[in-house]
């Protein structure tokens, strides 16, 4: 089918965490002890506490006061003994304005640029405002039409809603558009809005999938 929208998702689809965690960052395991850390509370503590960075975030400077209560939260929790707020403000202000923490997939500028040539693209991501420093610093905002990030709108792919604002947007129509994400619960919202969709599998994990898999955007 011929398409005149590619909607692409931003992790594990054109970038990962260099860690293997979008939460455990480098700076994170520079300050933090882990072999002081019980390795299953954390992850329970980041999952009972996603919604501190689940809120509306606009800028750079909300997305640091968020992540400060966010981790500030995790260390407590965690009753992490060598805690301190100058610790909490370096992985706080690190995690929103630096852009060491992703890593890039091999080949992606080279992909998007031929996509370009050929689509509309847009962003639509579950992410936060730091996102588009890393776009900007990696010089790869200019292949898209528009960024769309769901702090912005406190809204996100699994809600469905999320996927309103390009479609009303660029008043895509029903089957116009394709959507690349990496998790089929977002492909189930984004086939509720009459998109077609792919999955992105880069690294090989997905055994089985009700829906069409790529591990590359050389499409």
């Amino acid at each position: 089918m011929n398409y005149k929208y590619i909607i692409l998702d931003f992790g594990n689809v054109l970038a990962k965490p260099i860690t293997g965690d979008w939460f455990i960052t480098p700076k994170f395991l520079e300050l933090i002890d882990m072999n002081l850390i019980d390795k299953n509370k954390l992850v329970e503590s980041i999952v009972r506490n996603n919604d501190i960075v689940s809120r509306r975030m606009l800028r750079e400077d909300d997305e640091y006061h968020h992540f400060y209560e966010f981790y500030l939260t995790l260390l407590c929790e965690l009753n992490y003994p060598k805690y301190s707020e100058d610790i909490v403000h370096e992985i706080a202000y690190n995690f929103a304005y630096e852009s060491d923490k992703y890593t890039f997939y091999e080949g992606v500028r080279e992909e998007l640029s031929e996509l370009r040539k050929k689509y509309r693209l847009i962003m639509l991501t579950d992410n936060w405002p730091c996102v588009e420093k890393i776009l900007n610093d990696n010089k790869l905002t200019k292949y898209f039409e528009k960024v769309y990030i769901s702090s912005y709108y406190e809204a996100r792919k699994k809600d469905g809603i999320f996927f309103e604002y390009p479609i009303k947007d660029f008043k895509i129509k029903p089957h116009e558009a394709l959507f690349i994400d990496d998790y089929e619960v977002n492909l189930d919202k984004a086939v509720e809005y009459n998109l077609d969709v792919l999955l992105m599998d880069r690294e090989d994990e997905v055994t089985d999938s009700k829906y069409t898999k790529i591990k590359n955007l050389k499409i």
